[in-house]
């Protein structure tokens, strides 16, 4: 599950009253993905103001149980872009990503061969620093198969390989 830090004590508090063991995945902050060919490609540092004139492309389903729809999109889509594409089908991200090199989208750290595949590249940004989390979620009295283990494993190893090269 991925949320904000922001949410963590309602999620933690959540799983526990629903007898739900979670162990963090990992903690990142998202990055930008665009087209080789965008504007910005060539620009040692993009800030939110350089993102104004492009198109942003957003899933369109953030969702936070316990507050209105309105007040997390307010916080996960805020006001400084004019311009924006809602996906709610994510196999489609790229090919619009790709295609339009006005668009951007904010992700987790993406491994480089997957951004080759697509004509993507990826870059950070200084002015967004606000914190999320991916964690682990299954019953608390759930007793880990040797299957289970080694999946755990594999994950964190994936994030080591390819979230952080």
């Amino acid at each position: 599950m991925r949320y904000a830090l922001c949410y963590d004590k309602y999620f933690t508090e959540t799983f526990d009253e629903k007898g739900l063991a979670y162990e963090l995945i990992v903690q990142f902050h998202y990055v930008l993905i665009m087209s080789r060919e965008s504007p910005l490609a060539q620009k040692e540092e993009i800030h939110f103001n350089d993102l104004r004139s492009l198109i942003e492309i957003a899933h369109a389903d953030p969702f936070v149980p316990s507050l209105p729809l309105s007040v997390v999109k307010k916080e996960e889509l805020p006001d400084d872009v004019e311009r924006r594409i809602f996906v709610f089908e994510r196999g489609t991200q790229f090919d619009l990503l790709s295609e339009n090199p006005e668009t951007f989208m904010w992700v987790s750290p993406i491994p480089e061969r997957i951004l080759e595949c697509h004509g993507l590249i990826q870059r950070e940004c200084p002015d967004n620093i606000k914190p999320y989390k991916d964690v682990l979620i299954y019953r608390k009295n759930y007793e880990l198969s040797e299957l289970d283990k080694r999946f755990i494993t594999e994950v964190h190893k994936s994030i080591r390989n390819n979230f952080f090269d």
